[in-house]
């Protein structure tokens, strides 16, 4: 028994022994190795060193209580940041103009209803009747799956994932002090395209017209934290073919961006500090257009001492076709000079291919007066706003052969008119 103890034994420290000298012999393997890399990349370098000094490589200045490169997260510069940033921003912007991926010959308009209390049409909870119009796949989506693989050039997995979710995608909401400590979403409060029974909409009904000049965007980063990181970014605002003789608002965002890429953002509306032009004391608000050396006035009647004027011509809107005048508002319209033959004016938008901008064609007219005196005003009531392109407006002359036409809308920029009035004279067609 002892004999066999004593073989057991020797026959384990041997193998002991034998493990032992085969880990020594890999670990000075690994280490001439290693060595010989090193001191031939240190020769290497050496022959590029005055006085053929040596320097330690990467490797061999690298602390070994700290994480390689390849562990660490990326921290994206602020170039990287803001240039995803705006990336997106335009995006959401091409898709407020109709431009390239959203332009028109990729939307069907013909279904929308524009009688929403009318469920016999579309039911009330249908896209359709909510502003929406059908996307078609020739935009290049035909669900929300190939806009979200489109969308994650600029927004994280996470983000497309919650907008697959709710069942569409949107711009970063925007809001604005309504009153003290109330806010209201000026843009960004919903989907902008969605999904319904397995086909897309987008919504084309707007009703705030500025949107943010990303151009003139500056960003700071707030905060950054490895692969996170904050950007405050300020946005001036602008409207589309519309050149004001004021402060636009200012947009401030604070966007949080992981992996270089955006996971929400929230903006605030900042008023200029500027209050607008009055030509008259007991106005509260008002637009001014000018023709010549005059200017043509635009406000909401309530906010305007109506018994303050001269005289007053009054007018009937005839009404937008198939939208109900029961909540329309009254305007009144003055000039600083006088003008004569003034009409109220029903306009058709055609786009004009030689001058590659929207024209106009008067389909109806109805004279108001004959001569419009500074001091007097004309009041039209009954008007309905159909979105962001005008329906509507007057024409008058100055003097025999000098007309002029001006369109009329509602002022969607949430600046402080109304109205506004959009000179049209050198975009009118024969009609």
């Amino acid at each position: 028994m002892k004999q066999v103890l004593s073989r057991i034994c020797g026959v384990l420290l041997l193998l002991l022994l034998t493990a032992g000298l085969t880990a020594c012999n890999r670990e000075q393997s690994v280490a001439g190795i290693t060595d010989n890399n090193l001191n031939q990349h240190a020769g290497n370098h050496a022959e590029n060193q005055p006085n053929g000094t040596t320097t330690p490589s990467p490797t061999q200045q690298q602390d070994p209580t700290q994480q390689t490169s390849a562990d660490q997260p990326h921290r994206h510069t602020l170039e990287e940041l803001s240039a995803t940033i705006i990336a997106a921003g335009e995006f959401w912007n091409r898709w407020y103009v109709s431009h390239n991926t959203f332009e028109w010959t990729h939307i069907d308009d013909s279904r929308r209803n524009w009688q929403p209390w009318d469920e016999t049409i579309t039911p009330a909870h249908h896209p359709l009747s909510r502003g929406y119009a059908m996307l078609l796949p020739s935009s290049g989506f035909a669900n929300l799956y190939d806009l979200g693989d489109y969308l994650s050039q600029f927004y994280t997995q996470a983000w497309v994932a919650r907008g697959i979710d709710a069942g569409g995608f949107g711009e970063s909401k925007v809001e604005m002090a309504f009153m003290a400590d109330e806010y209201i979403h000026i843009f960004g409060w919903g989907n902008t395209i969605e999904e319904y029974d397995g086909e897309l909409y987008i919504f084309i009904q707007f009703e705030w017209s500025a949107r943010p000049d990303w151009r003139s965007a500056t960003h700071t980063i707030i905060e950054q934290d490895g692969n996170r990181a904050v950007v405050e970014t300020i946005v001036p605002t602008y409207v589309h073919g519309y050149f004001p003789n004021y402060d636009m608002p200012t947009i401030i965002y604070r966007f949080t961006l992981i992996d270089g890429k955006i996971d929400n953002g929230v903006g605030r509306l900042e008023q200029p500090e500027t209050p607008q032009d009055s030509h008259d004391d007991h106005i509260w608000q008002g637009f001014h257009a000018r023709f010549e050396d005059a200017r043509l006035f635009i406000y909401r009647a309530e906010d305007v001492a109506l018994e303050s004027f001269d005289a007053l011509h009054a007018i009937r809107h005839p009404g937008f076709p198939g939208l109900s005048t029961e909540h329309g508002d009254t305007m009144l319209i003055g000039a600083s000079q006088a003008i004569y033959n003034v009409s109220l004016i029903i306009i058709e938008s055609v786009w004009d291919e030689v001058a590659n901008q929207d024209g106009f064609t008067v389909t109806d007219s109805f004279m108001i007066t004959e001569t419009l005196q500074p001091g007097e005003g004309i009041t039209i009531s009954d008007y309905i706003s159909a979105g962001t392109l005008p329906w509507s407006g007057i024409t008058f002359t100055v003097a025999p052969g000098e007309r002029y036409f001006f369109a009329i809308n509602h002022d969607n920029s949430d600046s402080l008119n109304w109205f506004i009035l959009l000179d049209i004279t050198g975009q009118m067609l024969a009609g």
